[in-house]
């Protein structure tokens, strides 16, 4: 029982017990559309989030579990569980924020209930640490790719790339 509480812990980053708190106000422009949502629609997305501690993955990722919820168009929402970092030399670093449990779209009676996937790339070294971007400057590093996914159990996939991203974090 105490061997993988002591494993996790072991792995824990420091700073892990300290919680960040964001809000993220951002738009979708939609390159793979589904129904009404044709490419090139533009929706608004929101996404609220506070970390509630980290661990280090394979591969060098971090994953920092949360509490929260994401929205897209005021309708598509779902809990924020998890934010997955990396912060690497030689291959692009990476800030996802990920829901699940999604509600609020269906269509052709096939529902989309995730997950959604808000993904930042930026350039290899351009986070410091695998930890959360905190202020805004932080965020708009990451301008390799920007990437917005809400999956369905059947494949099928609503995306697009994300345009604009403001955030306030504490």
């Amino acid at each position: 029982m105490w061997k993988p509480l002591l494993a996790t812990l072991a792995f824990a980053l420091p700073g892990a017990l300290h919680a960040q708190t964001c809000m993220l106000d951002f738009t979708v422009e939609i390159t793979r559309g589904v129904g009404d949502i044709r490419p090139g629609t533009l929706l608004d997305g929101q996404a609220h989030f506070t970390t509630q501690g980290s661990f280090r993955q394979e591969g060098g990722s971090t994953a920092h579990l949360a509490n929260g919820e994401m929205a897209l168009d005021g309708t598509i929402t779902g809990p924020v569980w998890t934010l997955i970092t990396t912060s690497r030399d030689h291959s692009a670093d990476l800030v996802g924020i990920y829901a699940h449990h999604v509600t609020g779209f269906a269509f052709a009676g096939i529902s989309f209930e995730g997950p959604m996937a808000l993904t930042l790339y930026g350039p290899p070294g351009t986070r410091p640490a695998a930890v959360p971007p905190v202020t805004q400057e932080e965020w708009d590093s990451l301008t390799l790719r920007r990437s917005f996914q809400l999956h369905a159990e059947s494949g099928d996939m609503l995306a697009g790339d994300v345009t604009g991203l403001s955030a306030e974090c504490t």
